[in-house]
């Protein structure tokens, strides 16, 4: 899914519970963790896992073009590939996914990425990736 589909789907998600949050809930309705105020609106806490980007070569780079799409936990959730798998990916994002990536910002990417969440090279021509 591109980033435009992302955003006009959370956008419609936004309206629908900005929507809903205007009425109210029926008495018998209980949500675990929830707190209702005063006007009967029920409040819920969601955890924060934000995370944090991984600082290495071309963290800018990386920042500016794939957390418009991605989390900055992103990246840490990934297995360890090889420079040619990222590359891949990072293609298919431009290619599959409509990222707005230029060439140059594109090698950064990887560059960082092999960085962060690289095989080490003695092990990249074992991997398979």
């Amino acid at each position: 899914m591109d980033c435009r589909k992302v955003i006009i789907a959370l956008t419609i998600t936004a309206a629908t519970v900005s929507s809903a949050a205007g009425q109210q809930p029926h008495p018998s309705t209980s949500v675990s963790g929830a707190a209702a105020n005063a006007s009967g609106t029920v409040r819920i806490k969601l955890p924060d896992y934000a995370g944090e980007v991984p600082k290495g070569p071309n963290v800018q780079v990386y920042e500016s073009n794939c957390l418009l799409c991605h989390s900055a936990r992103y990246v840490t959730t990934q297995p360890p590939f090889s420079a040619q798998t990222w590359e891949k990916e990072v293609k298919k994002m431009v290619d599959a996914y409509g990222a707005n990536i230029s060439e140059p910002d594109q090698h950064k990417i990887v560059e960082y990425l092999v960085a962060v969440r690289g095989v080490p090279e003695s092990k990249a021509g074992q991997s398979g990736h």
